[in-house]
Formats: C-alpha cells, structure tokens, sequence
C-alpha cells in the first residue's frame, strides 16, 4: 500500500463516525444503506448528562486516551468531522499503522448509519447489545463495534489497519471493545 493510498484511507475513516467491537456475532443486521448525518454546530456533545445524553461528562479524546495508556499510542485528537464526539490516534508498527477512533452518539442507535447492512452482524459485547460492521466505508483493513447506551445513544469503536486485513481489523476491535465497555454507562 503507498503512503498516499494510506493517506486517503484515513481521511475517508475520518469522515466516518465508527464503532465498538462485538463477540458472538450471529446474525445479519436488516435495513437499506443510510447516508452519515452531517455533523452541524448544534449537534449533541457529550457533556450535561441528562436522558438524551446518558455520556454525562465522559470526553472522548480522554476516554480512548484511558483505553489505551501503555499501549504506545499518541494522545488522541478529535476528529475534523466530529470534534465534539470522535478522537483518533495512530501507532506506527514497521510499516503498518493501527488507528483506532472512539465516538460517543448520544441519540442515535447501534442500528443507524449502517453504510451496508450485508457486512454488519448484531451480537453483544460483554452482554450489552452491540453490531459490528466490517468495511464500515468500503475499504479493506476497517472495522468497527456499536455498542448500545441506553436508552438510545452508541459508543463505537473503530480500527483502520494501514495494512492489514479486515479479520485482523476485527479482531482488534473487539478486543477494544471489550476492554471500554465496562467504562459506559449502565
């Protein structure tokens, strides 16, 4: 893969609000692709916990940044898609890089914005309602994990390999994903 390929695959993993892991998917998520809604000023942050926000004053930035201490990952940046609710950071490994994003959706489900519902597979995460979606924006070595916040708002984590493949990008989701989802609210 040439540095630019690289490049534009980032920017495009940028401009997707991703997902946490699932284990034990078991069956496909219904539904007809959906365009991302476009983030705007007034879109929700997650500061001010209340019904509509279950997050409170968890900050996305500082909770990747918890997820991955000691990992050798970079601090993390909010996203310029979706400042208020997405972070990334990128390690380099050899020639490979590993991104992983975290967005904090409060409002909208684990079943919304699902680009191709055919690679998108509902199961759990340490026995919270979650869907994994392979290749979220069509490009190998990407996945990503909804999981579910109730009562309706997602937490997603997402992996983009440089790259490696799709299965590795899931497996390193979902070990993510299993490791924040006892950081969420109940």
């Amino acid at each position: 893969m040439t540095r630019s390929s690289f490049g534009r695959r980032a920017a495009l993993t940028s401009l997707v609000l991703l997902t946490l892991v699932v284990s034990a998917c078991d069956s496909k998520v219904g539904g007809t692709p959906q365009a991302a809604d476009t983030p705007t000023s007034s879109a929700p942050t997650t500061s001010g916990g209340n019904s509509n926000n279950p997050f409170g004053d968890m900050k996305p930035c500082a909770t990747l940044d918890e997820l991955l201490r000691g990992q050798g990952y970079p601090a993390s940046i909010p996203t310029a898609a979706d400042s208020a609710r997405t972070c990334t950071t990128v390690k380099k490994v050899g020639d490979d890089s590993i991104r992983v994003s975290l967005s904090l959706h409060a409002g909208q489900t684990i079943n919304e914005n699902i680009a191709d519902p055919s690679k998108a597979s509902s199961g759990t995460v340490n026995d919270r309602a979650a869907v994994q979606e392979r290749e979220p924006i069509g490009a190998k070595g990407q996945c990503d994990v909804k999981m579910e916040v109730k009562p309706k708002s997602r937490a997603i984590v997402a992996v983009t390999l440089g790259v490696g493949t799709t299965d590795q990008a899931c497996t390193d989701v979902n070990d993510f994903a299993t490791k924040f989802e006892p950081m969420l609210p109940k």
